[in-house]
């Protein structure tokens, strides 16, 4: 899974690398991500842009119901008040708490 931390949270890089994940940071990385790390109550400008997300070809929203679901986009997680553990399940998981 390729993570992309903000500037300014190194310490979060080292230890998501540690955890296994490839860190990259933020908007200077110009391939598909599958998360971002950020700190704070949001990122002043769009960092996700098309070359971060994956090529969605013609083949692939036409291809049938498998493929329909499949999820598409960059999981982001703010992280203020959150232990590396606590960032490392909500990447694992895709969500930031349990549905039910």
């Amino acid at each position: 899974m390729v993570v992309a931390v903000q500037k300014g949270l190194e310490n979060l890089k080292e230890k998501l690398r540690e955890k296994g994940y490839d860190v990259v940071t933020l908007g200077e990385y110009n391939y598909p991500i599958d998360g971002i790390v950020y700190a704070g109550h949001g990122l002043g400008e769009s960092y996700v842009k098309n070359n971060n997300m994956p090529n969605l070809t013609s083949h692939h929203q036409m291809a049938g119901f498998g493929d329909m679901n499949r999820s598409y986009g960059v999981l982001m997680v703010n992280a203020v008040n959150k232990s590396i553990d606590e960032i490392d399940l909500i990447l694992k998981n895709k969500v930031y708490s349990p549905l039910f």
